[in-house]
């Protein structure tokens, strides 16, 4: 999501706003009354506690906890490695810095290489039992976005009485260049990811979470990364279920078929002329982080962000791999658990941004279809395509036309590859499988109210959910400030959608009772 929402935000003018939203946001969270400590293996954390959003319940936020050693220096591109501790108590009323990033919204680079944190949320009802346990990855096309409360309160889920955990991982360059070598093998930030489940899996019951009942949840791309911890052997046995909301890997902005040519495409951008991984490496080791970001960009489609640095297959050169090979591949031996999957109804008008409407007159009628697919196509599928979406409707009303186009690139990059990800699972039939399509059009379905903010009338007259359009009924974002009002249909949905998600991970069943 943050990818294409930054880029309608910063068009939009809403730098003012945000800023705004930003602080009531802050002020309208609770002050926290208690404090809690609880001593892990690296040592002794404070959490502080608060009360959620909707019910009041609560709750302890552990925020800014170190999982791993900063990713710097020497460990820059390299997999992650395990955090010393520290000595007295850590208060862990802050969370840390995100990961290193372009803010298209302000269009500056933000962040740190010393990202690699997670935050722990823990409900105060006083239950005998240990607690279910949910671990939320983040989206943004693997190059953007982070556990930010900004975005990710997990209030909802927390009146349900789960422990909620939000991670940050490596980005872009940083988290995804592969040169085939150990010491920059690719798919860091997925390996980031992986650590902190590990993490998780040693550590949660001093919070008095359940080692054996965690489940893995993402969106677009977190939820791309859900299916490679599925596929991966790496992740085998760390959790019992899985999430997958709007993402696979099989997607095509999800992987890198050609990451040696990535790589060195990058390194011949940033003035390396070299030819050996090895010597390319010690140039980048020696650049500083901004400038790698700077280094990269963005590709020449119009239609989606043509994102370069996300997950690949490791070299056989590699010693410790996470996918070992193709994800295709991979499905024939990937983890039998429990999963949700679904899609939004309308996925695709999260590319229905400014600078992308005036196009989208002719669309039919352009060379648009056969750009959207990169020219993969001959001339005759491109028009059965055509055919299929645009003939028998009325291309003259634009509201008809839009919906059609939307369609479209919802099938595209969202939907068409995405029944695959746990057909496996379906014809095992081992293991429950809930497939949904989330079709709320609520007061803060937040993305879509930001995609059309200067056409309120398309937003009205385009009935369905854009992409990501259903965090706001998981999560509370401060930086945005929108929260349902009491008794409302969207208040309705943030307890039905959170009820649904926390049965699931604690009983692998959408509805208690039923099979």
């Amino acid at each position: 999501m943050s990818e294409i929402l930054s880029r309608a935000l910063f068009r939009l003018g809403f730098v003012a706003n945000i800023a705004f939203n930003k602080l009531i946001g802050f002020l309208s969270r609770n002050v926290p009354r208690n404090k809690m400590k609880v001593t892990i293996e690296q040592g002794t954390l404070q959490g502080l506690q608060y009360n959620t959003k909707l019910s009041y319940k609560p709750y302890v936020s552990f925020l800014g906890i170190p999982y791993a050693k900063p990713p710097i220096d020497d460990l820059r591109f390299k997999p992650p490695v395990k955090h010393p501790g520290w000595s007295g108590v850590l208060n862990a009323f802050s969370e840390g810095e995100k990961c290193l990033q372009f803010d298209i919204l302000t269009n500056r680079i933000v962040g740190s290489e010393n990202c690699l944190y997670l935050n722990i949320f823990v409900p105060q009802d006083e239950l005998n039992e240990k607690l279910a346990v949910m671990l939320f990855i983040h989206g943004g096309a693997f190059n953007f976005g982070s556990a930010s409360l900004n975005q990710y309160c997990p209030d909802y889920l927390l009146d349900e009485n789960v422990i909620v955990v939000t991670i940050n991982y490596r980005l872009n360059v940083l988290g995804f260049l592969n040169l085939d070598v150990d010491e920059c093998p690719g798919n860091m930030g997925l390996k980031d990811q992986l650590f902190a489940i590990k993490w998780v899996k040693n550590n949660i019951s001093a919070f008095g979470g359940d080692t054996d009942n965690i489940t893995i949840f993402g969106e677009s791309a977190g939820s791309a990364s859900v299916h490679c911890h599925l596929l991966s052997p790496q992740s085998l046995g760390l959790f019992q279920k899985a999430i997958m909301q709007s993402g696979c890997i099989f997607n095509s902005w999800s992987f890198n078929e050609n990451h040696r040519e990535t790589a060195f495409k990058f390194a011949k951008n940033v003035g390396c002329l070299k030819d050996d991984p090895k010597e390319i490496l010690q140039y980048l080791l020696k650049m500083p982080a901004i400038d790698l970001i700077k280094g990269t960009k963005f590709g020449d489609d119009d239609n989606f962000p043509d994102f370069q640095f996300v997950p690949s297959v490791e070299s056989n050169e590699v010693t410790e791999k996470f996918l070992s090979a193709h994800p295709q591949t991979l499905v024939e031996k990937a983890a039998r658990v429990p999963i949700i999957t679904g899609v939004n109804q309308m996925e695709g008008l999260v590319l229905f941004v400014e600078h992308n409407m005036k196009r989208f007159v002719d669309f039919h009628k352009s060379n648009e279809i056969n750009k959207l697919f990169k020219n993969q196509y001959s001339e005759e599928i491109i028009n059965k395509i055509r055919k299929f979406y645009f003939d028998e409707v009325n291309m003259e009303c634009e509201i008809t036309r839009l919906e059609n186009i939307c369609h479209l690139y919802s099938d595209a990059y969202f939907i068409r590859d995405f029944h695959g990800s746990y057909e496996y699972l379906l014809k095992d039939g081992s293991t429950p499988v809930y497939n949904y399509e989330f079709k709320f059009d609520g007061e803060i379905n937040l993305c879509k109210h930001l995609i059309f903010n200067s056409r309120p009338s398309l937003r009205k007259s385009l009935k369905g959910a854009c992409h990501a359009d259903e965090l706001n009924y998981l999560f509370y974002g401060q930086l945005f400030g929108y929260a349902p009002k009491t008794n409302s249909p969207e208040s309705r949905m943030c307890k039905t959608m959170s009820k649904l998600w926390a049965n699931f991970a604690k009983t692998g069943y959408v509805i208690d009772g039923f099979q």
